[in-house]
């Protein structure tokens, strides 16, 4: 701290100038300032590269992109993991052997995130076209950590399991190909804004998705592989920029998953809903479309927590449980309710929700804080009024299905 101080005032003339700097730096950095890694804080000041006449500096931001590099890294390992010394769907085949059954099994999941893929690169381009270094910084980022690592891995998870028939396996060398493929990519694609990781990930797995150097070598391996990186010949840095490709971009694969993303969502909500701990299995009972309802099955049991999937034409009558409407599907955990105890629980949860709607309505109700407070603040309040409000009907709403099954 004294160092920070002393370098934060050194050169000040004004007694009280030096005075204010001192306290706001002993009130804000206590500890001092921390260290980040070059590629937080070059992801930092990507993000920050606006055209604004001015720059909201936050340290937060280095931890959230420090954050991203540590989830960089550790999807790799993944990636690494479930792909060294296994088959991974890289040996020439012809597209005939692509067809279910065949050498490469795509599902819906690998050929949307290849998809999404391609959207981000080319937001990606535009972004670089125009100088937009933050708009490029935000579309790698949103790819890498909302689609690939929240969603794709853990999806890749359910499709890598599964017996030794020549269809799973299929299915799963399509799986691994595509983790590497997409991940290889990716490091190519965030290789100008973070330069070190990407080079380290990268040499660990391009030999895997069989990218090799843009001179010419058609594989390398061991010795040759070696001299090739001594003379900077195999490094990221050498290889070419990823560009989309809209003929793989596959929007009945992005509508299939979008469609499953909310059927998870929902069974999360159910849970949350009747308190469930997380490591709790619990059946669903689904109506709807049972060909839909049966392909997405798997992905929901892993995903939602779930022991198993019923599909039914119509869900139980008379049941009290919560239901989640999504499209043409109904949704509801097969669990016996205690009605007292849920009773209770809903109404004491009415009443919290009572008070925290009566604090937000008075603040928004009060013109002081209206016209003073940040426009984003002010957005914020009306956003958790609304939340509030939508929360409450459907706890109501349970409630008085209670009483009538009573």
């Amino acid at each position: 701290m004294p160092a920070l101080v002393e370098k934060s005032t050194v050169g000040l003339l004004r007694a009280d100038h030096k005075q204010k700097i001192e306290q706001y730096v002993r009130r804000n950095f206590p500890d001092g300032i921390p260290a980040f890694g070059a590629d937080a804080v070059r992801f930092t000041f990507a993000s920050l590269a606006s055209f604004a006449r001015t720059l909201n500096f936050d340290l937060r931001r280095c931890e959230g992109y420090r954050n991203f590099c540590n989830k960089l890294w550790n999807a790799t390992r993944f990636v690494l993991m479930n792909t060294q010394g296994r088959d991974c769907g890289l040996e020439p085949h012809t597209a005939e052997q692509c067809a279910p059954g065949g050498y490469l099994d795509f599902s819906p999941i690998d050929r949307w995130i290849v998809s999404r893929l391609q959207r981000a690169e080319a937001d990606v381009e535009k972004s670089l076209a125009e100088y937009r270094f933050d708009h490029a910084a935000r579309a790698i980022y949103e790819f890498v950590w909302d689609e690939y690592c929240d969603w794709y891995l853990e999806l890749a998870k359910v499709q890598l399991q599964g017996g030794d028939d020549p269809g799973q396996q299929a299915r799963q060398r399509a799986t691994r190909r595509t983790l590497l493929r997409v991940l290889e990519t990716v490091l190519r694609l965030a290789h100008p804004i973070i330069p070190y990781i990407t080079e380290e990930l990268w040499q660990q797995v391009a030999p895997l998705a069989r990218r090799y150097g843009e001179r010419g070598e058609q594989r390398l391996d061991g010795e040759a592989l070696e001299v090739a990186r001594a003379e900077r010949r195999y490094s990221i840095m050498l290889q070419r920029y990823p560009q989309p490709e809209p003929g793989k971009i596959d929007e009945d694969a992005e509508r299939w998953v979008t469609g499953l993303k909310a059927l998870v969502d929902a069974c999360r909500a159910l849970r949350g809903e009747m308190g469930l701990a997380p490591g709790q299995r619990v059946p669903l009972v689904a109506s709807g479309d049972a060909d839909a309802l049966h392909g997405y099955a798997p992905y929901l049991s892993a995903l939602a927590r779930l022991s198993e999937v019923q599909v039914a034409a119509e869900l139980p009558s008379g049941s009290v449980a919560p239901v989640q409407i999504v499209g043409d599907f109904r949704l509801m955990l097969h669990i016996e309710v205690d009605v007292a105890a849920e009773r209770e629980r809903l109404m004491r949860e009415i009443a919290r929700l009572e008070t925290e709607l009566e604090r937000a309505r008075a603040k928004l109700g009060n013109p002081k804080f209206v016209e003073r407070a940040p426009a984003a603040v002010v957005a914020q309040e009306r956003d958790r009024l609304a939340g509030f409000d939508a929360a409450l009907d459907k706890h109501r709403e349970q409630l008085a299905r209670l009483a009538a099954a009573a």
